[in-house]
């Protein structure tokens, strides 16, 4: 896929709000927006193949969290296991590798795009940076919200299916907290990335090493994805565990795991957008 090339800079409250007050107008206006930033981050995001691979992607690891229980259904229900067996298989293979590289594909893109219109420069000049970033920042965890609901929503609708008690999903539903903050820190950390290196060749490779080099570590001992940005999803949908998907306990330290990964990456976002400035 080819990165989208945005020359367009950033507008402020005034450039959102209409046509530039006249002289001696307060300078309120003339303010940088960070509404108009986030407002500005959504436009230029490459919604079109990023929402359907994601609906795609996640169908095919609820099917496959179908077809597990199915065979193995006569276990399952001895053991009375229900939603947390579609939740652990419908997601341990998609958390693990390829939903976290479809979050960094769409946001690779978008990060290469402000080398090749020189956004960077643009903002700088304009002293918009410090709005560039945090418009950026409401962008990503609006998308990571929405991904999580999907994800959520297809594993919901297998269980359904399935025949399991609609009033136990009600334990499972607060994994979409710490699924979205682990999206969140994937997006925030190939935005880092996407300040360091200029192409999106240069910013996949990097991640998908990342993300080869964490899985191997998760798999020799799963404890460690807390320390590898790219394997978050996986702690975050506590696939490695399915008894603990609905432990308050463990979905407040998913949570608070991903929201440090989130700060961290993000300081590192800010530092970096100041050098490249």
């Amino acid at each position: 896929m080819s990165a989208v090339t945005s020359t367009t800079a950033y507008p402020t409250a005034r450039s959102a709000a209409g046509p530039a007050p006249r002289p001696g107008g307060p300078a309120a206006a003339r303010r940088p927006s960070v509404r108009a930033a986030w407002y500005w981050e959504r436009r230029k995001a490459p919604n079109r193949w990023y929402w359907p691979l994601t609906v795609v992607l996640c169908s095919l690891g609820a099917l496959i969290g179908y077809m597990q229980y199915r065979d193995y259904q006569d276990a399952f229900e001895a053991q009375e296991a229900t939603w947390e067996v579609v939740w652990a298989q419908s997601t341990l293979m998609l958390s693990m590798l390829f939903l976290p590289l479809a979050v960094a594909a769409f946001t690779a893109q978008a990060a290469s795009g402000e080398h090749a219109g020189r956004n960077w420069q643009r903002m700088a000049a304009n002293r918009l940076e410090g709005v560039m970033v945090v418009g950026k920042l409401l962008h990503a965890l609006q998308a990571a919200l929405f991904t999580a609901l999907i994800l959520v929503g297809e594993i919901t609708a297998t269980g359904l299916l399935l025949g399991f008690d609609a009033a136990d999903l009600a334990r499972y539903l607060p994994r979409v907290v710490p699924v979205t903050l682990a999206v969140w820190a994937i997006e925030v950390l190939v935005m880092w990335l996407g300040v360091v290196l200029e192409s999106f060749a240069a910013m996949m490779t990097t991640v998908f090493l990342i993300t080869v080099t964490g899985l191997a570590l998760s798999l020799a001992a799963p404890a460690l994805a807390a320390i590898d940005p790219m394997g978050l999803l996986t702690l975050a949908c506590s696939s490695y565990s399915p008894r603990d998907i609905a432990s308050p306990g463990s979905v407040l330290t998913a949570s608070v795991v991903c929201l440090a990964w989130v700060g961290i990456l993000a300081l590192a976002l800010r530092a970096g957008v100041r050098r490249r400035s």
